[in-house]
This record gives structure tokens, C-alpha cells and sequence, in this order.
């Protein structure tokens, strides 16, 4: 019955929402954010696939744990023919109870293998629902910032199409030169092919957060105008939150299978009597029966099994180890991605870059009083344009990274509160 309520327990934290679970130490979600992925994570197949797995587990260490022998009722009548000519025939009959005894805890010990390997499958699951709320902010990420990029063309390409107007009507005035037009066309025509291929990526980055969350695009909510501030934990904080990482935890409910998985081993080695109680009755004879037998391990005394325990060990340490080093590594290597693209976003700001339409407004009085000349205008434009487009993808960057940020660097239960320490 335990086992039953921790079984519908774990499906319940793995389906309510983030808020409701245990705060983390490092990194959470913005609380705009969170109603939306909350949403998403209680109604997606991956978190129901995932729930269910760690479900099936749990019943698995379940059945696993039940007693290894039923007992055994033996029930016999046979009719015995007289020998000699003055002898009669009589019956006989008995009834016995088997049963063999579990005398080294092998029940336990597979109850106690397979609950640790629940609590590996539980952990993945956690892993998994974490992966995918990172996964869902990176996609809100792509797709905000290929509507910027959208509009950002979308606005070269109006300009353009309108300092084309204006070069076609000063050139067919005489106060023109052909090369200018030129290049006016030209550069109409490549800010045309901007925006179509930024049109084309809006529409793969919208069919990318749909693939990830499974819902409308329409629905999605935007990213908040301020990035989070990025934590500034310890060299002890990194590790207590790897050490916590929902693979790592995994990693070492496996290690302790293996161990739980060697005295299993150990325990199999010893065989199990069978007992056998029972008694008989032969014409008007009685007699009551005691039995014993116990396998004789000569042919396959179990130490091949006791060894291969211990290799399954040795594999689940190194690869807690490799897991728990790797998992630690990646959050550094967050952590210092998202610091430094926060520290780019705001060094961009303090510039104070003119937005394209005001610096379109300059440069066409400057060029229409003779101050500049058409290729200068296209040039300081096309600056003007990359520079706005630049201010996008830093901060398209900035939002990346602290997504990957989510992904390595959130609790076990889920991504959770922040702490500066």
C-alpha cells in the first residue's frame, strides 16, 4: 500500500504545477513565464509518458519485492490391490503441506533493487520535465526574436522601396546620376530578400514552438522586457546544485541498486530449504511425515553472479562520477554564458544606437540638401539596419543562454527560486 501511495504521488508532483513544488537554489522562471509552461508541462504527452514510466517502476519494485515461494499442497489416494488370496485391498491416503522459506531476504533485497531503480526512473522524469520548460523558453525566445527580425526587415525594406521613389523621380528630374539609381535598386532588392527570408524564418520558429509545446503559437506569451539578473553563486553553490541535478540523483539511486544488486548476489548464493508437513493414512495405519530438502549448489555456486554484481557497481560509480563532474561543468559553462551575453546586452544599451527610422529621417534630409550622396545614404542605412539587427540577436543570445541555463542548472523538483549567494 506504501508503495501504491508513493507510486500515485510521484505522478501527482510530476503533473502540478512548478509553483507548487519545492523551490530550487540557483535559477526560476520568470513569474510571467510560469502560468504558461505550468500549463503546458500538466497537459503534454512527454510529462504524461514520463509519469508513467516512473509509475511503471514503482509498481515493478513492487512485484519485485513480493514473496519469491507460494506454499504447496499435495493431496494423494490410491487403492491397494490385497497380495495374498486371504488379504483385503485398502485405501491410502495423504496430504502434505510444502513450502520453502526465503531464509537470506532475496524479497527484500529485489524489493530494495527496484525501488532504487524507481527512484532512478522518478529522478529522469524530473530531468526530463526540466529539459522541456527549457526547451519551451527557448522557442519562445526564436520566435520573439524572429518577429523582431521581421519587423526589423519589414522596415529596411519600406525605407528602401522608399528612397528607390524618391532616387526615380530625382532621376528622371536630371539631378540624379544613374549610378545612383543603381544602387537605390540594388539595395531595394536586397532589402526585399531580407525580409522574405525573415518572413521564412518566423514562420519555421513559430512551427518550432508549436513542435515543443504542442499548443497554438498565438497563445504564447511574451518574454519579459528585462532579462533576469544572473545569480552569482559560490564554487560550493555550483556544486550543491549539480549534486542536486535530477541526473545526478539519478545516476546515484543507480549506484545504490548496485550495491542493493551485490547483496542480492550474495543472498541467491544460499539456497532455500523446502519444508514438508503433512501425514497419511494406509488402511488402518496413521502416520505423520516431516521433510526437508535443500538444493546442493555444486554445478552453479552464484559467484559468477557475485562478480558481475560488482562490475555493475564499479560502472554505476564512474558513471555517477562522469555524470556528477559533467552536470557541474555545464553549469559553469552557463553560467558564465548567460553573465557575459547579459553584461553584452547592457554595454549595447549604454551606446544608445539611433533606431532606424529616426536615423532614415536624418539621412534623407542630409541627402536631399545635397550633404550626402546616394551611396553614402545606402551605406550609413545598411549600418543603421545591422546595427538594430545586432541589439536583437544579443539579446536573442542573452535569452538562449539562460535557457540553457534552465536546462543544467534547476532543482530536481523544477525550476525554482533564485539565489544570489
Amino acid at each position: 500500500m506504501k508503495k501504491l501511495i508513493a507510486a500515485s504521488a510521484l505522478a501527482l508532483a510530476c503533473t502540478q504545477p512548478l509553483a507548487a513544488q519545492e523551490a530550487p537554489a540557483l535559477v526560476r522562471l520568470p513569474d510571467s513565464l510560469r502560468p504558461y509552461i505550468d500549463g503546458i508541462l500538466a497537459d503534454h504527452p512527454r510529462n504524461a509518458a514520463g509519469a508513467a514510466a516512473a509509475a511503471r517502476a514503482r509498481a515493478d519494485a513492487e512485484a519485485a519485492g513480493q514473496y519469491l515461494y507460494n506454499p504447496e499442497l499435495e493431496l494423494d489416494s490410491a487403492r491397494v490391490a490385497a497380495k495374498a488370496q486371504d488379504a483385503e485391498a485398502y485405501d491410502t491416503n495423504s496430504i502434505a503441506l510444502r513450502m520453502t522459506v526465503d531464509i537470506t531476504g532475496k524479497s527484500g533485497l529485489r524489493g530494495s533493487v527496484g525501488t532504487r531503480q524507481a527512484e532512478a526512473a522518478e529522478a529522469e522524469t524530473l530531468a526530463a520535465r526540466m529539459a522541456l520548460a527549457a526547451d519551451i523558453v527557448a522557442a519562445l525566445n526564436d520566435l520573439r526574436a524572429a518577429g523582431q527580425r521581421l519587423g526589423a526587415a519589414t522596415r529596411q525594406s519600406e525605407l528602401a522601396d522608399r528612397f528607390l521613389s524618391l532616387s526615380e523621380r530625382r532621376h528622371k528630374a536630371g539631378e540624379l546620376p544613374a549610378m545612383d539609381l543603381n544602387a537605390a535598386q540594388l539595395a531595394a532588392a536586397e532589402a526585399a530578400s531580407t525580409r522574405q527570408e525573415a518572413e521564412l524564418s518566423a514562420i519555421q520558429t513559430e512551427e518550432a514552438l508549436r513542435a515543443a509545446c504542442l499548443c497554438e503559437p498565438a497563445a504564447a506569451p511574451p518574454l519579459p522586457a528585462d532579462l533576469p539578473p544572473p545569480p552569482k553563486p559560490t564554487e560550493d553553490g555550483i556544486e550543491a546544485v549539480a549534486d542536486q541535478h535530477p541526473a545526478v540523483q539519478a545516476a546515484r539511486r543507480q549506484v545504490q541498486a548496485a550495491r542493493d544488486g551485490i547483496e542480492l548476489a550474495r543472498a541467491q548464493r544460499v539456497p532455500d530449504p523446502t519444508f514438508r508437513l503433512g501425514g497419511s493414512k494406509e488402511g488402518e495405519e496413521k502416520r505423520v511425515m516431516l521433510g526437508l530438502s535443500i538444493p546442493i549448489p555444486v554445478l552453479n555456486s552464484g559467484s559468477a553472479e557475485v562478480a558481475a554484481a560488482g562490475r555493475a557497481l564499479a560502472l554505476a560509480e564512474a558513471t555517477e562520477r562522469q555524470t556528477r563532474l559533467e552536470t557541474a561543468a555545464a553549469i559553469r559553462s552557463a553560467l558564465r554564458s548567460y553573465q557575459r551575453a547579459v553584461q553584452s546586452v547592457e554595454s549595447w544599451q549604454r551606446l544608445g544606437v539611433p533606431s532606424l527610422e529616426r536615423q532614415a529621417e536624418t539621412l534623407t534630409r542630409l541627402w536631399r540638401a545635397g550633404e550626402l550622396s546616394a551611396t553614402d545614404f545606402l551605406v550609413q542605412m545598411r549600418e543603421t539596419a545591422r546595427a538594430n539587427t545586432t541589439a536583437i540577436d544579443l539579446r536573442a543570445n542573452a535569452w538562449a543562454a539562460y535557457a540553457q541555463l534552465l536546462r543544467n542548472a534547476a532543482p530536481s523538483s523544477a525550476p525554482g527560486a533564485t539565489s544570489h549567494e
